[in-house]
């Protein structure tokens, strides 16, 4: 199997500004957790039927461009491989004693489990409605997005910083960018 991987700029350029602020070395074990998340949901495709063509790298994170498998059920497989892996890394690196992997894996999986394109739940609850209930799926999107912003508003003002602000920064200008190139 042969897969073509493409690292865009912003990827880059958000790796090194992570790296040159990160005080407490956790950019490596987030890495780790990201490369075993992907790594579920590329067994789980191949193991469907399904196939990869490239493997994308961009400042929202990675993108798999694949050939999904026939079937809700299955394509929502897919999707949810990514966050079961990182469940199983969680419990492993707890067994381990490797606390900080276990809590950057837990965070990763919990995280694409909101229910937002094109995040793993979002595409797990778009794949599993065969497309239907648009209303809902993008109610359900909105009120994530909502969400992160406020956790992200409390976390910076009491003194945790701005990471998960800007993360709901960027998901919820996701979401509208994505409602509008709909309609």
């Amino acid at each position: 199997m042969r897969v073509r991987v493409e690292v865009r700029d912003g990827f880059v350029v958000l790796l090194a500004a992570l790296w040159c602020m990160d005080g407490t070395n956790v950019l490596p074990l987030f890495l780790l957790a990201a490369a075993v998340h992907e790594a579920g949901h590329v067994l789980t495709l191949y193991l469907s039927g399904g196939r990869v063509h490239r493997l994308v790298l961009t400042c929202c994170g990675a993108v798999l461009r694949c050939a999904l498998p026939d079937g809700r059920c299955a394509r929502a497989a897919v999707c949810l491989a990514g966050p079961a892996a990182s469940f199983a890394l969680t419990a492993a690196a707890g067994a381990l004693g490797a606390w900080r992997l276990a809590g950057a894996s837990a965070l990763l999986g919990l995280f694409n489990l909101l229910p937002m394109p094109p995040l793993d739940g979002g595409m797990t609850l778009f794949h599993l409605c065969g497309g239907r209930f648009p209303s809902v799926r993008h109610g359900a999107a909105l009120l994530s997005a909502a969400g992160v912003l406020l956790a992200g508003t409390a976390l910076q003002q009491a003194g945790g910083g701005i990471w998960l602000l800007l993360i709901g920064g960027l998901a919820a200008v996701n979401f509208l960018k994505g409602l509008a190139n709909r309609v």
